[in-house]
């Protein structure tokens, strides 16, 4: 076997190498670390150290590139950390690495002290191996050393292909194969296992449970998001689900923190006590209950953060209140509409108005084709494009769509200044919301375009002001409700919601809901009309009821009976994990109909703890009406 100069030098220098010499850490640095590596043709320059005083041990770490900029967990190579030579305690630098290397993903680390080495080999999701493992006596053998060094040279480490990562390891076969002989299954399952972890940089999280892994890109305002699933079963192994935007709402939302047996998730089926049938956009997969288990605690961690960001986005841009729309590859939400004269208006005064060409208050847009771009120069504010309704749009009597639009220039823009959050430079100044934009188009702008050209040509502003159509919102607010009427339009909309659903509901997000509901409506005159539907819809109830095995005489009820059943639903759902949603249909039309129709007594706290019953449930209702149904 023909040996290369570079290896020759490696050998001849660490069997010259004298450990005796270290005698503190620096030593085992500067006399250990930096010239093994330069022996194993490591450039310098593609090195960055850390030393740390706070811990015992510090730390090297080498990149396949020499500029800093290009030094990422992409081109990381090996991390090596290095302790005090009279130390023989490498568990807390072991850890150390382990926590490096779970955002710098090299592929290699190890620990020394100078006198011995440890190397690992790590997987991003997978445990770490441990390859070589010997004192540095044994590396002055000659075959010992060729092998490290024709292993672990740059030129090799820096070749390797690290989308391998997950693939089974090589002394895992041979395990598989040795269990699979004596039939030990149990050994296989637990060796093929990820190592469960949780990290995040920026928008991009991804968690790690034994059984499985979702890695997520979140979404960023208008921009969606997608996410891809990996399991580590031998069966499995290999396969990427990957899930866009909207198979991540449609499928995976609802049911969040709720066990894969109680019914509450739409992608899972149940075959038998030990199996599901799953899933996952077009894929479909059958998994066992603990990989059912870790696939949903890995969607739960991802769909809280997946909801929060979209509730940040529409909470931040004031959306809520406006319709989505989407078309030409725009997406956005409906401001109000007006007719196409009125438009044509509105777009000339903008071309006219180019900031560039003036300095008055009015000179804030710049140059678009169809849309209107708001902006100060660099600063854009909002984004306006119109929408025809129809074909007749393009008529001078037809009608346009006002549509508020962030799109990726928008985005980009954001990013490129010193924010840490897009949200922080919402405001006046800086990126207008979905109803600042509205109210602004409405109250200034268009009053100051029709003025303008009403003095060079003859326009009937009474005209063009009455068909502008606003879909306002005249719901109070629920937590500023004092008339009780005014809950029934956030209870259509929660029955509605649960009307949709096709899956069991958690029966915590309902407890307090029943139970502060039913006490409000408790004190009501007992003439209420309608008794007859009331009671319909109670005793549906209990058709097919065989889990509670209630049994009521309904046709001799009077309305005390009804209150005292909703008294018993109120108790019965706090002994169950989740809800049948036709059970929480029926209650809700119930509610309604004896606000709207009923006589009731009440006090100022019972309606207090109605509202603040129903408004967490209302927001998962919006929420879900408006992002995850519209996805299925």
């Amino acid at each position: 076997m023909s040996i290369s100069n570079e290896n020759r030098n490696f050998i001849k220098w660490i069997q010259s190498f004298d450990y005796r010499l270290l005698k503190n850490k620096d030593d085992v640095e500067i006399n250990f670390i930096v010239p093994m590596f330069r022996y194993l043709s490591y450039p310098d320059s593609c090195c960055a150290n850390n030393k740390n005083s706070q811990h015992i041990e510090s730390i090297r770490i080498y990149y396949s590139h020499n500029e800093a900029l290009q030094q990422t967990a992409e081109t990381s190579l090996i991390i090596a950390i290095y302790i005090e030579p009279n130390s023989h305690n490498f568990s807390e630098a072991i850890e150390r690495a382990r926590f490096y290397s779970t955002y710098l993903r090299p592929s290699f680390f190890l620990v020394t002290n100078g006198y011995h080495i440890k190397l690992f080999k790590y997987f991003i999701y997978h445990k770490e191996e441990l390859i070589f493992d010997k004192s540095i006596d044994s590396l002055k053998n000659t075959t010992i050393a060729i092998d490290f060094y024709n292993n672990f040279n740059f030129y090799i480490v820096k070749n390797i292909d690290k989308s391998t990562a997950n693939i089974l390891k090589y002394t895992q076969y041979n395990l598989i194969e040795k269990s699979l002989r004596r039939y030990n299954l149990q050994e296989i399952v637990a060796n093929s296992d990820f190592r469960p972890a949780i990290f995040r940089e920026g928008d991009r999280l991804t968690v790690v449970k034994p059984k499985v892994v979702i890695e997520c890109n979140l979404p960023k305002a208008f921009a969606e998001g997608n996410c891809q699933i990996q399991f580590s079963s031998v069966i499995l192994r290999g396969l990427k689900v990957s899930l866009n935007h909207q198979s991540i709402l449609g499928q995976l939302m609802t049911g969040i923190n709720t066990r894969p047996e109680w019914g509450c998730r739409s992608f899972l089926k149940q075959l038998d006590d030990n199996a599901f049938e799953v899933n996952l956009g077009q894929t479909t997969v059958i998994l066992s209950d603990l990989e059912t288990a870790d696939l949903c605690l890995c969607i739960d961690v991802i769909c809280q953060e997946y909801k929060k960001a979209i509730i940040a986005f529409e909470d931040a841009l004031e959306t809520w209140d406006f319709e989505f729309t989407q078309f030409l590859g725009v997406r956005g939400v409906n401001l109000f509409s007006v007719d196409a004269k009125l438009w044509r208006l509105m777009h000339n005064f903008a071309n006219e108005f180019n900031y560039v060409q003036g300095k008055s208050e009015w000179h804030l847009f710049q140059q678009e084709d169809i849309s209107i771009r708001i902006s100060r120069g660099i600063r854009d504010h909002a984004f306006v494009i119109p929408k025809p309704v129809n074909y007749l749009s393009i008529l001078p009597n037809g009608t346009i769509n006002i549509v508020y639009e962030i799109n990726d220039v928008h985005l980009q823009s954001l990013e490129k200044g010193e924010l840490q959050t897009w949200q922080q430079d919402i405001g006046p100044r800086g990126t207008w919301t979905a109803k600042y934009t509205q109210q602004w188009l409405l109250k200034q702008f268009i009053p100051k375009v029709i003025d303008y050209y009403s003095q060079k040509y003859t326009l009937s502003e009474e005209e063009l002001l009455n068909n502008i159509v606003v879909k306002s919102n005249q719901r109070t607010p629920i937590i500023e409700i004092h008339d009780i009427k005014e809950l029934i339009v956030y209870l259509q909309e929660i029955q509605s919601w649960l009307h949709g659903c096709k899956e069991n509901i958690l029966s915590t997000s309902l407890q307090s809901y029943y139970r502060a509901l039913t006490n409000l409506v408790r004190n009501t005159d007992s003439s209420i009309e309608g008794m007859d539907y009331i009671i319909r819809n109670l005793s549906l109830i209990e058709v097919d009821n065989t889990k509670d095995n209630i049994k009521s005489d309904f046709q001799t009820w009077g309305f005390k009976d009804v209150i005292d059943y909703l008294d018993a639903q109120a108790g019965r759902i706090n002994n169950y994990q989740y809800e049948s949603s036709l059970n929480a249909v029926l209650i809700t039309r119930v509610f309604i109909w004896i606000i709207e129709y009923g006589k009731i007594s009440f006090s100022q706290p019972q309606l207090n703890a109605a509202k603040q019953a129903l408004l967490p449930l209302w927001e998962q209702c919006r929420f879900e009406m408006r992002h995850v149904y519209p996805n299925r």
